[in-house]
């Protein structure tokens, strides 16, 4: 029995290797989100399946996790043209997007004037109204990982800065990152990563028409 297999039935195939880089980071936050979009949706709908209801959180919560940091990451190689430093850190890449994106092209009057020389229908795009001191918050509480007070080690508060903790559940010294009960909302879980998530889609359309000729 082979694990990969090509059978040439299109209707329960996948496809990939044909996207360029700007592409597969794109298919691969699509995928992530919508991926823990349907599994939400699956335990809504078995919401008196305690197995269900207990054990899919750790795919939904990594997959969450992952859409954000690729799409952190999709933001600042479509503006620099690179990787950003940081790793897996989600404040990390966030204060590389801040403050070499937002601050330095998006809100840089210098930047948009230079956009305006080669636009030919340039279209200012605003972010009033959106709170970047909110998702930097939301940020931190993801990488926090929902530790209770009696769970945190104050050295190392933000526990999840490597991607560990909801593939896992036990640190790489034997500890588990859970001693105590915990209870996470499904619904209030979706709408909180759908929000970071269009945030973080507008800037990154933001950055590609101001950068498309």
């Amino acid at each position: 029995m082979k694990v990969f297999k090509e059978t040439g039935y299109m209707e329960q195939s996948a496809h990939f290797g044909w996207q360029n880089k700007d592409s597969a980071l794109y298919g691969l936050r699509e995928g992530y989100k919508n991926s823990a979009d349907t599994l939400v949706e699956y335990v809504l709908e078995h919401g008196e399946n305690p197995k269900i209801l207990d054990t899919y959180v750790f795919p939904i919560l990594f997959s969450y996790r992952h859409c954000i940091e690729i799409s952190l990451k999709h933001i600042y190689r479509r503006a620099l043209g690179k990787m950003p430093p940081g790793g897996h850190n989600l404040l990390i890449l966030w204060e590389n997007v801040k403050n070499e994106i937002i601050d330095q092209m998006i809100c840089s009057e210098e930047f948009l004037e230079h956009v305006k020389g080669y636009k030919e229908n340039y279209i200012h795009y605003s972010l009033e109204g959106i709170k970047l001191t909110e998702i930097k918050a939301m940020l931190k509480e993801m990488q926090e990982a929902n530790q209770r007070i009696e769970e945190v080690n104050p050295s190392n508060k933000q526990i999840d800065q490597n991607a560990e903790v909801w593939r896992y559940l036990i640190s790489t010294d034997e500890n588990l990152f859970f001693s105590c009960g915990h209870s996470i909302d499904y619904l209030v879980l979706k709408e909180s990563m759908n929000h970071i998530y269009e945030i973080l889609d507008y800037l990154y359309y933001i950055v590609d028409e101001y950068l498309s000729s």
